[in-house]
């Protein structure tokens, strides 16, 4: 059972002699100091598509190792409209609510994780080592633990968990414990426009920053209702990004069109045939030289596997998309 950060620096380093144990102490300690956890990440900066691109924060080996201590102790769960960073979800269930609905809203969230702050990450994890089995009360005075304005969790570990996770005060879009965090954080904004749909009939799900709407319902009033909601919480709407999609309209809800049946986009399934077509004539290496990719050819093949791999999850039986997955696997 952990109660303080002497304890968490047990059970990440355990096995530790007590010299090698206090020098792992003094790391965490510094890396609890907002300056020197800055300096251990790497920014890089990914293409995002046709809206320029998108930094990544990538931390070091050391606080990698701390975060990811810090994920175990965090229940992996959410509300049944979050699709994303869960165990066994994916774009497929966030798609599915929505199939044959007369009307779909799709409404992003603007820079999303930028907007996660330090003490809305403070309270969320507060709240989850709460009910946490390996995480006990920590006592303000060990004389008497059973008086309840002793027993105060965030004294040491939320907010010790907290510095681990932010950077510069929001959570950082690169390191492994902001997409949990992320859905901690929402959680009880979740519930709020859960609620607020299960009223009136709407589908309502959320894969991160992409939330999607449908059924039979005023589209205006619902985007009010959730522009509010998002700003009682220091959250906007990109508005450049809202949708009001009617019957008939192609329904594209991350990644996946969603009309009558899940499908592939014609323009993915077209990207990935010509790949494939330029790679069997020309070979690997040159396929790569020429579309300036820096990937190696394993790394390249694997991706593409997956690519292949998401249409036949949309479609089992497409027989054209099923010989490229044999081609990629011997090839």
């Amino acid at each position: 059972m952990l109660h303080t950060l002497e304890d968490f620096c047990r059970y990440l380093y355990h096995n530790r002699d007590e010299r090698k144990f206090y020098r792992c102490y003094y790391q965490l300690l510094r890396l609890s100091r907002e300056k020197y956890r800055c300096s251990c990440y790497t920014l890089r900066e990914l293409p995002k598509g046709e809206a320029g691109t998108r930094l990544l924060c990538v931390p070091n080996r050391a606080l990698r190792r701390v975060q990811k201590g810090i994920l175990g102790l965090l229940p992996a769960a959410g509300p049944c409209c979050v699709t994303a960073y869960l165990p066994g979800k994916s774009v497929l269930d966030n798609a599915r609510p929505h199939l044959g609905q007369p009307l779909v809203v799709k409404l992003d969230i603007r820079a999303f994780f930028d907007s996660i702050s330090f003490a809305q990450v403070f309270r969320a994890v507060d709240r989850a080592l709460e009910a946490s089995p390996y995480v006990g009360c920590h006592y303000l005075n060990a004389d008497d633990r059973s008086s309840l304005e002793n027993r105060n969790y965030n004294s040491v570990l939320s907010f010790y968990f907290a510095r681990f996770c932010t950077r510069g005060g929001s959570l950082p879009q690169g390191a492994p414990t902001s997409p949990l965090l992320s859905n901690l954080v929402f959680g009880p904004i979740d519930g709020q426009i859960s609620a607020y749909c299960g009223r009136r009939g709407i589908a309502y799900t959320r894969y991160s920053d992409d939330m999607t709407f449908s059924g039979t319902f005023n589209p205006l009033a619902l985007i009010d209702f959730v522009r509010r909601v998002l700003a009682e919480n220091g959250f906007t709407l990109n508005d450049r990004k809202t949708r009001i999609l009617n019957r008939g309209q192609r329904r594209k809800i991350t990644g996946v069109v969603a009309n009558q049946k899940l499908q592939a986009p014609r323009e993915y399934r077209r990207d990935i045939r010509k790949e494939l077509y330029y790679i069997r004539k020309y070979g690997w290496e040159s396929h790569l030289s020429h579309e300036n990719i820096a990937q190696g050819p394993e790394e390249y093949r694997r991706g593409l596997l997956g690519r292949v791999g998401f249409v036949l999850q949309l479609c089992p039986a497409d027989g054209e998309f099923q010989q490229y997955r044999q081609w990629l696997l011997e090839n």
